[in-house]
């Protein structure tokens, strides 16, 4: 039972190092909160075989395109080039899907975030110091 119990926990341990996680690797650059409305841009960080070596998806949609609007984006210009224009659509979450090829093969990305209505839904955590002066007599 011991040893059971310590291959199970080897496993597990195993498949968390290497399992899927939500986080951004830092090959898709861009903002975790959208504003409704305002265009962004995302980018690429590795360079691919060519310049239209790209192709991003919205919205877990595997046949996103030009100038198309699926849930909470619209992909605004081209969808196959290093750096893709994304206009918010609608309050909610989003995610961001890229596939490219480079010398090494096939690669995939993903990137997650939300659409806000205005500015003041993004909380920012500012770090205050008090400072207290000696009064001299």
């Amino acid at each position: 039972m011991k040893n059971f119990t310590l291959l199970s926990l080897i496993i597990t341990i195993g498949f968390c190092t290497t399992g899927f996680s939500q986080c951004n690797d830092g090959t898709i650059t861009g903002y975790f909160t959208l504003i409704l409305g305002q265009t962004t841009s995302f980018t690429a960080t590795p360079n691919a075989q060519c310049d239209n070596c790209y192709d991003w998806d919205i919205n877990n949609h595997c046949s996103s395109s030009d100038n198309q609007t699926i849930g909470t984006l619209k992909i605004v210009g081209n969808d196959m080039e290093k750096t893709l224009l994304i206009e918010p659509t609608a309050v909610g979450t989003f995610s961001i899907h890229l596939s490219y090829i480079d010398e090494k093969g096939y690669h995939t990305a993903s990137f997650m975030g939300n659409v806000v209505n205005n500015p003041n839904e993004i909380t920012l955590k500012e770090n205050t110091v008090t400072y207290v002066r000696d009064k001299k007599k």
